[in-house]
């Protein structure tokens, strides 16, 4: 039975799930603008970028992010984007990296109620004694942890939305006649 079914008092409050699915939604947030963060940076249509990158996860468009990133640095000498937006770019993909570790946690764990200002999840993954999962496979969370996590996820959001703005963008329009030239 699920860990919020087995009583009343085990259930999430609606301010929970509230803050929960804001948390859902704004890493979805991360990353749509991360896929087509990586699609300027390569100098590619947004819809054709989207689709390359709509099977990968969020981990595995910022490390294409940062060899993109180097891709600038080294062979267009930041003459495109500057080092500045590229660091920038570096800087939230780095606090990305910070924030996975408690969005996995949501993604993957079963959540009931300690009380109503603490929820705790569970992993079960079995992890034995010993192992390196041991100690992974719990966590708590006081409601100002979850409002400040949704917060973080917020912000990251509007930031990476400041950089996608400032990418140059590659128009879709005529393709064929620009590549053809």
């Amino acid at each position: 039975m699920a860990l919020n079914h087995t009583s009343k008092y085990s259930e999430l409050t609606e301010e929970h799930f509230s803050l929960i699915g804001k948390v859902v939604v704004e890493w979805s947030n991360v990353e749509f603008i991360l896929g087509s963060i990586l699609s300027r940076l390569l100098f590619t249509p947004e819809f054709p970028g989207r689709v390359f990158s709509s099977g990968m996860g969020a981990m595995k468009i910022q490390r294409a992010i940062d060899e993109a990133v180097e891709l600038h640095k080294l062979r267009y000498r930041t003459e495109i984007v500057s080092e500045e937006k590229l660091a920038e770019i570096t800087s939230i993909n780095k606090k990305l990296n910070k924030l996975r570790k408690t969005r996995n946690q949501f993604a993957h764990f079963c959540w009931a109620r300690s009380n109503d200002d603490e929820i705790f999840g569970v992993g079960f993954s079995s992890a034995t004694a010993g192992s390196k999962r041991e100690g992974k496979d719990f966590v708590t969370l006081k409601v100002n942890e979850l409002r400040d996590f949704y917060s973080q996820l917020y912000e990251v959001v509007d930031d990476l939305s400041k950089v996608l703005e400032s990418l140059p963008e590659m128009e879709e329009d005529r393709i064929s006649t620009k590549l053809t030239k």
